[in-house]
């Protein structure tokens, strides 16, 4: 006879979870969070870099979760394992603002329209990613919370995660935008092409990052006992693989390697402040007849 938390994990899931596939899931992310976390470690690469690592080790919580709902399902085990799960790759699309907006910035161009700033690309997008975030997170709690606030939780979800889709849209045409116009160039020590490099990871990761959210989308908007969130292998497939893809291409094509690293944007930021107070006390002593070296300057009367 079944055990109460074995039927309540028939009543969550609509199935037993797959013990070896969760076990395999979390050895995975582990590794590859640990060797983002390890290579932005070592190649000082900026620090926003981190927030990959990061991401891979709260998913990890999640398999976690999934493993210890397995076989013995509660209420706490299976909204933590639902919100670890859900919610850390939306951090991931945070790298990519960031990561877009530094290609605005090192080119130097002045950008011509408001969309085109740095601090709008990045700043912007991070807090429609926030505001999902909420949306996502908020929906979680309130289905946690009864059965009468499940179906209004389930809605602001499905809501988070659609609006979540309309701005990685938006981004991706400003990161085509970036890629394709040729004045947006900069150099990295080491790098022939850092955009196109930087620009084809970006692709590449935002592709995945959408193909996840349609299909979470499409499992919300179907409900817990719709086809798609009561087959394990859809979201082992468009979710699990999905984003561990999106780990090994952020690994392989290193954004790291197509910024400058923090030692040179450092050394870049002492040089323009010691360049900028050389001149201001340049134009001090030549206000008063002075050269840097306490020498008087004469004009020359004819």
């Amino acid at each position: 006879m079944p055990t109460e938390g074995e039927l309540n994990t028939l009543r969550f899931f609509h199935y037993y979870p797959n013990v070896p596939l969760a076990i395999v899931s979390l050895v995975v992310y582990i590794l590859l969070s640990v060797a983002l976390l390890v290579r932005v470690y070592l190649t000082k690469s900026r620090n926003f870099l981190y927030i990959l690592g990061i991401t891979g080790l709260m998913e990890s919580v999640g398999y976690i979760f999934r493993l210890v709902s397995a076989k013995n399902t509660t209420l706490g085990t299976y909204i933590g394992m639902s919100l670890f799960l859900l919610l850390p790759p939306n951090a991931l699309a945070l790298v990519n603002y960031k990561a877009t907006g530094e290609m605005i910035r090192l080119s130097g161009v002045p950008p011509s329209r408001f969309w085109l700033k740095p601090k709008f690309v990045t700043w912007f997008f991070f807090s429609s990613d926030v505001f999902a975030f909420f949306l996502q997170g908020s929906g979680g709690g309130l289905q946690a919370m009864s059965a009468e606030k499940a179906a209004l939780g389930k809605t602001i979800t499905l809501v988070g995660l659609i609006v979540q889709l309309f701005f990685f849209a938006s981004f991706a045409l400003i990161t085509i935008h970036v890629h394709r116009s040729p004045k947006y160039q900069y150099t990295v020590v080491g790098q022939t092409n850092p955009k196109r490099n930087l620009s084809i990871c970006l692709y590449i990761t935002l592709i995945l990052l959408y193909v996840r959210s349609i299909y979470r989308i499409a499992e919300y908007a179907g409900g817990y006992d719709g086809v798609i969130a009561t087959t394990e292998w859809a979201f082992y497939v468009f979710d699990t693989l999905v984003i561990a893809i999106a780990f090994v291409v952020y690994y392989v094509l290193f954004i790291g390697n197509y910024l400058p690293k923090r030692n040179e944007e450092e050394a870049q930021t002492r040089s323009t402040r010691v360049n900028s107070s050389s001149s201001s006390v340049d134009i001090n002593h030549v206000e008063r007849g002075e050269n840097p070296e306490g020498m008087r300057l004469y004009q020359v009367k004819k």
